[in-house]
């Protein structure tokens, strides 16, 4: 890699680290509220998401890429899930509480594809890995809106309504009538994605604020001597990553395909899933250590599944 290439990596992450800072210190100094915290999510979740899902979609997408890079989503999809139940294998091995399953493989199973891995992906493989780690997303999405919420819901009774109602959140939402714009051929004025793209732009800037909120309840202390962190951390950065590479290895995929999906599998935890614990009723304080962790340590993780592909 040139050092120009890795510019873009450099200044995505700086950026997130000036936001959580930003984050911890509207908390310290007493700036930021818990009412304030929960709109936050609420306005992340149910609005900024939803326009940032949708734009990406239909804004430079059309019918050829989607069959061209269908295996991309189903590829996530499968990665995801199965990321999921070998976690909770694994917690029930380890003898954790039933709640703490749940919340572990919620935080571990998801990973920062857009605002980490899609900067990454355009650096090492250039527009066409952007392009792929955007459909990489979607299909982790539909993990993380479906099976990721039924984790974090305590009242899991045969209900019908909850289940529709997890599936049909906003975000899902968004992402099924992008779909269908885009399959249709449905022509959205300049104006409207336009509106959709600034509402959309919020979406990590309030989540790496909310990240900073979050840590700022926390100490440093605890994520060092937190054991749950370090289990994170080898999980999603090296365990999964390595698996999906020895895996991919089996398959006759092009190699910018298995190299996107790898490289993407090796991100640090999903920036918003702080929001989403907060929104569906858990502390949002774990995930935010982990993915505060997981940043910090991805430093020396990333140059290696990177040297590996290259």
């Amino acid at each position: 890699m040139s050092s120009s290439s890795i510019y873009p990596i450099l200044e995505q992450l700086l950026l997130m680290a000036v936001l959580i800072a930003l984050g911890f210190y509207l908390k310290r100094s007493d700036k930021i509220k818990q009412a304030a915290e929960k709109g936050i999510a609420e306005l992340t979740i149910d609005i900024a998401f939803p326009a940032l899902i949708f734009t990406n979609i239909v804004k430079d997408f059309n019918l050829n890429m989607l069959k061209k890079y269908l295996v991309m989503p189903l590829s996530s999809f499968i990665i995801t899930l199965s990321s999921i139940i070998i976690i909770i294998l694994i917690t029930r091995l380890l003898n954790y509480p039933k709640k703490e399953r749940n919340e572990l493989a919620f935080v571990t199973s998801f990973s920062n594809n857009i605002f980490v891995g899609a900067p990454i992906c355009l650096a090492v493989f250039g527009g066409q890995g952007l392009i792929l780690a955007i459909f990489y997303d979607f299909g982790m999405h539909l993990v993380v809106w479906t099976f990721g919420i039924w984790l974090l819901n305590d009242n899991k009774q045969n209900n019908q309504s909850h289940f529709l109602k997890n599936i049909f959140s906003p975000p899902i939402i968004a992402l099924l009538i992008s779909i269908i714009v885009v399959i249709i051929g449905v022509e959205i004025p300049d104006f409207l994605i336009n509106i959709t793209e600034n509402i959309g732009n919020i979406t990590v800037p309030l989540a790496m604020i909310f990240i900073g909120l979050q840590l700022a309840k926390s100490r440093f202390k605890e994520i060092i001597i937190n054991r749950k962190i370090y289990l994170v951390s080898f999980l999603r950065l090296l365990f999964f990553p390595g698996l999906v590479y020895f895996v991919l290895s089996y398959f006759s995929l092009p190699a910018l395909l298995s190299g996107v999906i790898t490289l993407l599998s090796a991100m640090p935890v999903f920036a918003s899933s702080p929001v989403i614990m907060q929104k569906y009723g858990h502390k949002g304080d774990f995930a935010s250590e982990a993915i505060f962790s997981t940043i910090i340590l991805m430093i020396f993780t990333i140059p290696f599944f990177i040297y590996i592909l290259i």
